[in-house]
């Protein structure tokens, strides 16, 4: 498979580590502004690579190597905003200026295949994408809510959880208590704390969406797909195909509260949305 990387930072860098390990890409482009940050990566990748009973072909910031690629994961983004800030729509004001510059050259080259959007804030940054390149919104999909429904299977102890809506501070926990809720959407911040960004748990959540697509699984993933009543991205369990993108999209069943919180959910993204 060949996969494009749009930012190549702390996320961007890991996924394509983590793609070349588990043998999920036979090509990687690999793109960024930092030129000299994409020359690092090439190169470090490289010798990984040798390492391997696999080979991966790597290019460097070439946007016309996109054109017959099956996938583009794009992370471009700044995590220094944080710095100064304390929730993830810090970001929009910088993430929404990146993607209103770096739509036009994926829309000229020629790609078609399948968009997966990481960059923060994750549902807003996905419609703003798919807005700007006018891709087919079953085909632009954002990472959503598998990383947070992995915090919460950790914090829980169980499996039979998941997290829906926003992948921000509305998302809606089910099958938890409030305290375990808690403890889960705080657990991006408290890595944030020490280590001034987060790369491993999304970078292998969307390597699971990856495989998933690869093997044609089918599998029900939490993912942030487009609700064409609400328009409006977010997060709910959704089929994918690497051919059609969405294939469906499939709600649990909520209680009275937890369809109020996933309505307001969905009211804070597209109020999110409004700032761009």
């Amino acid at each position: 498979m060949k996969i494009g990387i749009i930012g190549m930072g702390h996320v961007g860098a890991t996924l394509a580590y983590t793609l070349c390990l588990q043998g999920l890409a036979e090509t990687l482009i690999l793109i960024d502004t930092n030129e000299a940050k994409v020359q690092a990566e090439y190169l470090e990748l490289s010798d990984a690579v040798k390492n391997l009973d696999h080979d991966v072909k790597l290019v460097k910031n070439d946007y016309a190597a996109l054109v017959d690629a099956a996938l583009v994961v794009f992370c471009a983004g700044d995590i220094t905003v944080l710095e100064t800030a304390t929730d993830r729509l810090a970001e929009l004001r910088v993430t929404s200026k990146i993607v209103a510059a770096i739509a036009p050259k994926l829309q000229a080259s020629g790609f078609s295949g399948l968009v997966i959007s990481i960059t923060n804030p994750c549902d807003v940054i996905a419609l703003y994408l798919a807005n700007l390149t006018g891709f087919d919104k079953a085909k632009v999909i954002g990472s959503g809510t598998l990383i947070d429904t992995n915090r919460l299977k950790n914090r829980a102890g169980r499996e039979d959880v998941l997290v829906i809506g926003e992948h921000g501070e509305s998302q809606v926990a089910l099958n938890v208590t409030p305290d375990i809720e808690k403890q889960a959407t705080g657990t991006g911040w408290e890595i944030y704390a020490a280590k001034h960004h987060t790369a491993f748990g999304i970078a292998s959540s969307v390597a699971c969406i990856i495989r998933v697509l690869k093997t044609d699984t089918r599998e029900l993933l939490p993912v942030s797909s487009y609700d064409e009543v609400e328009n409006c991205y977010y997060a709910t369990l959704t089929e994918l195909t690497l051919e059609n993108g969405v294939v469906q999209r499939v709600l649990p069943s909520l209680n009275n509260l937890e369809t109020d919180r996933l309505t307001q959910s969905i009211q804070t993204i597209k109020r999110n949305y409004l700032e761009i």
